[in-house]
């Protein structure tokens, strides 16, 4: 329980509230065109395709003899869309959940599907690596129906007729390519090869950036220029105090990576340019006066912040997103860096220089804040592997040691959560209630029995303990919280 505790207080202290849904229930009945229950039909508002496979529900229900089914859904202050399968998997229907909720029984009335595929040939020649995804909307900005991922960047997915938008194959280097469809019963969509755009910063990649336009700096001249840190590994990072992910994981994640690299600082800068939105420091001072105390463990950035209130730098730039990050490298040109899951900028940059030994690359793994979801009926096998992708650490389950808990790796976890919570309270969460936890192993983790000799890893890291006492201080007033 105490490591549990550690975990929550991250989420306690994180800025990025308000991402809870609404629970609503929705119910009704799954008919045929000829108003007949279709018994046995699964419903659900997710809908995924792994690898080329058919769509499969996420938390079901199955409609009854008469057709009913209940279905808990959650809203997000917007439409939600309901898709129901029949046992064949050749009839389906789809019904939109409104965003106050339904005020009445939901009719769902399934019809032959219609399959649409296709494949991604992104501009520029080779994909990106990692997983190529595919979502499924409504039109005009309605809600989601379906998606999956292949890394063979094609898709095959079974709808209703009707319209869709669909979004797909977009990486670090490439946008999501858009196509608007119009399926009609009976004749299935074959769209052949669809041609990803490449990023304006892909665009950029082997060439000197482009100069900045600073009206201030601190930490630096505010007339520096990409060309003053030749000979050095150089981090853009583009931000602003508003940006939940940017304030939450992304600088502290930049902080701890200079913290842990300090013998390398010759070899590498940081720089935080701010959005046009910070105008001057004295602004932004006061802005990252609370981030600093409930973020970043009262650190102020340990690296120079650069100010362009025109915007000339963004956008010369082309930052759609925030955070979005840019590596020079030490001949001053845009580096290629692959982000994809388990590789970052961060991993990029750290496999430049010199390696952290083991226990430190382990202590700053299991520290890591990770905003993920999961799901009741999950096996033991498929949560540990996406941990150890989402948290970049290699974690293995030890085969004898399960057996001599008698836990098999197709064990079902019941954990169904949401939220940014450390890869140390995840795993916790995890494995407390098989009699399990981990131990180093090399540079990663190995799950095993739970004994009295083993619990430290799981233990509160000095970085939680701090977090702890923090909440400790603010929960002696009056403070309200949602779980």
């Amino acid at each position: 329980m105490r490591a549990w505790i550690g975990g929550v207080v991250l989420v306690l202290l994180g800025a990025s509230v308000g991402g809870a849904g609404t629970f609503v229930a929705v119910a009704g009945r799954v008919v045929d065109r000829s108003g007949r229950p279709v018994a046995g039909a699964r419903v659900a508002e997710s809908w995924f395709a792994e690898q080329g496979g058919p769509l499969e529900p996420n938390r079901p229900a199955v409609a009854d003899s008469e057709g009913r089914f209940s279905l808990e859904v959650e809203l997000y202050g917007r439409d939600s869309a309901v898709m129901a399968v029949d046992p064949t998997g050749e009839l389906a229907g789809l019904a939109v959940v409104p965003a106050k909720g339904g005020d009445g029984p939901t009719r769902i009335e399934v019809g032959p599907r219609v399959e649409v595929r296709g494949r991604y040939e992104p501009e520029g020649g080779a994909r990106a690596p990692g997983d190529a995804y595919t979502m499924i909307y409504l039109p005009q900005g309605g809600p989601r129906v379906a998606g999956g991922r292949s890394a063979a960047g094609t898709f095959a997915v079974k709808l209703p007729p009707g319209r869709y938008e669909l979004q797909g194959g977009g990486s670090y280097k490439h946008e999501d390519a858009k196509l608007d469809l119009a399926l009609e019963a009976g004749r299935d969509v074959d769209l052949g090869a669809i041609a990803p755009k490449l990023t304006p910063i892909a665009r950029l990649i082997g060439k000197e950036p482009p100069p900045w336009h600073l009206t201030d700096a601190r930490g630096v001249a505010k007339d520096v220029q990409p060309s003053s840190f030749r000979g050095k590994w150089v981090v853009l990072e583009f931000w602003g105090y508003w940006c939940g992910p940017c304030v939450n994981r992304s600088l502290p994640g930049w902080i701890d990576f200079a913290e842990d690299h300090a013998a390398d600082r010759d070899k590498f800068a940081i720089l935080a340019i701010h959005d046009p939105k910070g105008t001057d420091f004295a602004m932004l001072d006061d802005k990252l006066g609370p981030i600093i105390k409930r973020s970043w463990g009262g650190r102020a950035l340990p690296f120079p912040i650069l100010l362009d209130t025109t915007g000339r730098t963004v956008k010369d730039y082309a930052v759609a997103y925030w955070p979005t990050v840019v590596i020079l490298d030490p001949e001053g040109r845009v580096a290629d860096v692959p982000q994809t899951r388990g590789l970052n900028a961060e991993d990029f940059l750290a496999s430049k220089l010199a390696p952290l030994p083991a226990p430190a690359r382990v202590a700053r793994a299991l520290d890591r804040d990770l905003n993920l979801r999961t799901y009741e009926g999950e096996t033991l096998a498929d949560l540990i592997a996406f941990y150890a992708g989402e948290g970049r650490i290699k974690v293995r389950l030890d085969p004898d040691e399960m057996k001599g808990a008698g836990v098999d790796a197709d064990a079902k976890g019941h954990l169904a959560v949401g939220g940014r919570l450390t890869l140390r309270a995840w795993l916790n969460l995890t494995l407390g209630p098989f009699g399990l936890t981990y131990v180093a192993d090399g540079d990663g983790l190995r799950v095993v029995r739970r004994t009295a000799d083993n619990p430290a890893l799981a233990l509160p890291s000095p970085k939680q303990a701090k977090a702890n006492t923090l909440v400790a201080e603010a929960l002696k007033g009056n403070v309200t919280y949602n779980f």
